[in-house]
């Protein structure tokens, strides 16, 4: 990592800590407090929303600091901010998910047909031949798109949990564009940010909580930045790594959400409805610390992510890390499935009943 990456992450970091210091103790002022009473919930006190503003902002400043703000795409900052301010108005009055789901499509749109990124392509997925999409392009990139923002909106169900995840993703993608032999500023800018929020975020020895929340508006920003850099490193023509690369780099995230909203679909229910089927939900109901159960979840996001990139690096055959990555997710239905079952009957042991 050359002299000027390491500013650009010190920069993230420093101006995304010192707006959390300056915005936390002001948040409750302007309405961005995120309240116990939720039965999901297990804090007791009144926490701070202001994680994602801060990320956000932290963001954008370093990338002018950095003098790569410019560089990126006009498209990419108004989505940003759109999707920024539609989180932070949902911290402050709750939207409806309907709502933040037709953002989310205006932002997917607005990737395609302005940024111009779309995915024409998905690699040699499920053979040597490559899986073009033709008329189906765009509907996939929405798809794949609103999938991201979404799998991390839903993950952000613990302390340190959801900013954790997106870190990890984002390393690797930092790892394999230095690999090529290029420097990928957004990306190393927003390790500095989210390393700058886990500080105040992550349970440790030091913090027995979290200090302040992500709330909708980093959650959404950030899996929507996520998406921005998974598309545009995959897309033909400019591809840093093929399509079942990014599969890797979010197994946890895609695989929690695709099971969680399926139980959901086959109950009849929304699949936005809120319930405790999350795989953190499962592990804290199993007994599990949750500080130890979101470092078991990044532990194996970690691995998860790294197999995938050692596939690259490798040059295994994409089909081959395609149905290993299914094989992957089935034993993780197996896991969970047996997970809730566990969970219930310790439930049931407890005398609280199952939640479920």
């Amino acid at each position: 990592m050359n002299f000027s990456a390491i500013i650009t992450t010190l920069l993230g970091f420093g101006l995304t800590f010192g707006l959390i210091r300056f915005l936390a103790p002001r948040a409750e002022r302007y309405g961005l407090m995120d309240h116990p009473g939720d039965g999901r919930k297990r804090h007791r006190d009144k926490t701070p929303t202001v994680g994602g503003l801060a990320i956000m902002i932290g963001l954008a400043l370093a990338s002018l600091l950095a003098g790569f703000a410019l560089q990126l795409h006009p498209a990419f900052w108004a989505c940003f901010f759109l999707i920024a301010l539609t989180g932070a108005v949902d911290d402050r009055f709750d939207l409806g998910p309907y709502i933040k789901f037709a953002v989310q499509i205006a932002v997917a749109l607005s990737m395609i047909y302005w940024g111009e990124l779309i995915l024409h392509s998905l690699g040699n997925l499920v053979s040597a031949a490559p899986l073009t999409l033709g008329r189906f392009a765009a509907a996939l990139t929405v798809f794949a798109v609103i999938g991201v923002i979404n799998a991390i909106n839903l993950c952000d169900g613990a302390d340190g949990l959801a900013g954790g995840l997106v870190f990890i993703a984002v390393f690797w993608i930092a790892v394999m564009s230095a690999a090529s032999g290029s420097t990928d500023t957004l990306a190393l800018a927003l390790l500095g940010c989210i390393a700058a929020f886990l500080v105040f975020n992550l349970r440790s020895p030091w913090r027995r909580r979290a200090a302040v929340f992500l709330g909708d508006a980093g959650s959404l920003s950030l899996g929507f930045v996520l998406a921005w850099l998974t598309v545009g490193a995959t897309r033909e023509g400019a591809q840093l790594f093929p399509p079942v690369t990014a599969i890797w780099l979010l197994a946890i995230p895609i695989s929690d959400t695709i099971v969680c909203m399926s139980r959901r679909l086959a109950k009849g229910q929304s699949p936005f409805r809120a319930d405790r089927t999350h795989l953190h939900h499962i592990l804290i109901d199993l007994g599990v610390p949750t500080a130890r159960a979101v470092a078991l979840i990044h532990l194996l996001a970690f691995v998860l992510a790294g197999a995938g990139v050692a596939g690259w690096a490798l040059r295994v055959p994409e089909y081959v890390m395609f149905y290993t990555a299914m094989a992957v997710f089935a034993a993780y239905i197996f896991l969970v499935q047996y997970g809730l079952h566990r969970a219930s009957v310790h439930a049931s042991a407890l005398g609280i009943g199952a939640r479920r």
